[in-house]
């Protein structure tokens, strides 16, 4: 605190200054005026703020690595295919093609309507391990979207009151500024007319002369008075507009960083909302459920389904089920070459997600550092940022 103290008459002062969005109006006042007793607080809670956005990166930077990772090694599975002995990969062919028509069979014997795409089906098979878990963390980051949606309008709401509020002081001081030119003018005028009247002895005239005199005093107190409550209104009704414009603006950016992590999980789920992939993910466990009931009464198709996935294990495939729950892309070219396409853009997609994300880690730290150089007296409340 010693060394906090010895620094805080260096630092500058002025209303654009960060760290007035974590202060009270008076504090900010207080503040701007030159009182820096309540700026390790503030400067604490932007630490933390800092240390929150460092985690939330990180976090989705490690999730993108792991979607990566997985797409890379399907992609591998797929070269691996490709890459085989004609001989085993004809048998890889024939196992694909018998599982393939026993589960036509099947399809055919329930005969039910599919409510989900073959494109979500894959989706959710890929993914299936981690779902129930999202679907909890979306319907918590869209509840918490609202909520930033409702903090953007109430900013903004408050901003518009108090550019009203400022409005009617401008407009009340303007008022007083003409209102008290004609005042004077008159004054003036009433206090000519008393002087000549009484020059020619009208002594009874020297009560109102006084009356007059003490009337424009109590004016002049009420516009010097009204014209300082004018300028203080206006003064705090800028400090609170730019308080209330920065909170916006970090408001924005959780909206930002939110929306975008929401429309990722929207792309790679294939649906619009969590609604739509509660309800994508019922219906895949569903038919799962039912594959798996019917495949469990049909031995022929689970010993065929074992056999592939060994075969696959023996291969080097490092990740078979994929291709055992979808066989037609194993003899189907056309099917092959669109799953293949979709992992490849899935990756770059990633890729590009990876790099931005490694961008944004480069601008926090220099965001952090600069805070760090704003406030040299405290220092220290940046260090734990990273940890």
């Amino acid at each position: 605190m010693g060394l906090f103290r010895r620094k805080k008459k260096k630092e500058h002062v002025n209303d654009h200054d960060p760290v007035l969005r974590w202060l009270t109006v008076d504090e900010a006042i207080a503040y701007s005026s030159g009182d820096t007793s309540v700026l390790e607080k503030a400067v604490g809670k932007i630490a933390y703020e800092y240390k929150i956005l460092a985690r939330e990166l990180s976090e989705k930077q490690e999730e993108i690595k792991q979607d990566y990772t997985l797409d890379t090694e399907l992609l591998g599975d797929v070269k691996r295919f490709e890459m085989l002995p004609e001989k085993s990969r004809a048998n890889i062919v024939d196992e694909a093609r018998l599982i393939m028509n026993l589960g036509d069979e099947r399809t055919r014997f329930l005969n039910q309507e599919k409510k989900i795409t073959g494109e979500q089906k894959r989706s959710m098979a890929q993914y299936d391990a981690l779902l129930p878990e999202k679907l909890e963390e979306i319907r918590q980051k869209e509840e918490y979207l609202l909520l930033v949606e409702e903090d953007m309008r109430k900013l903004e709401g408050e901003k518009g009151i108090l550019a009203y509020e400022r409005e009617r002081a401008v407009e009340k001081r303007r008022f007083l500024s003409k209102f008290s030119a004609f005042v004077a003018a008159a004054a003036l005028l009433i206090f000519i007319l008393l002087l000549v009247l009484m020059k020619n002895g009208n002594d009874k005239l020297m009560p109102a002369f006084f009356v007059t005199g003490v009337a424009v005093i109590g004016f002049a107190l009420y516009y010097f008075i009204s014209m300082r409550e004018c300028a203080a209104i206006i003064h705090k009704c800028d400090i609170s507009t730019n308080r209330a414009q920065q909170l916006l603006n970090k408001v924005k950016i959780k909206y930002v960083n939110t929306s975008s992590t929401l429309q990722y999980m929207y792309e790679k789920y294939h649906v619009k909302g969590y609604s739509e992939l509660k309800n994508t993910w019922e219906e895949y466990v569903h038919e799962k459920e039912s594959e798996k009931m019917y495949a469990s009464n049909t031995r022929l198709l689970a010993g065929y389904e074992q056999t592939l996935l060994d075969d696959l294990h023996k291969a080097g495939f490092i990740h078979p089920q994929p291709l055992v729950t979808q066989p037609e892309i194993l003899f189907n070219r056309g099917e092959l070459l669109r799953y293949k396409q979709s992992l490849e853009e899935s990756r770059e997609k990633l890729r590009t997600m990876l790099d931005d994300g490694m961008r944004q880690a480069l601008e926090l730290k220099k965001e952090i550092q600069d805070a760090r150089d704003r406030y040299p007296g405290c220092g220290k409340l940046f260090d734990g940022i990273y940890e």
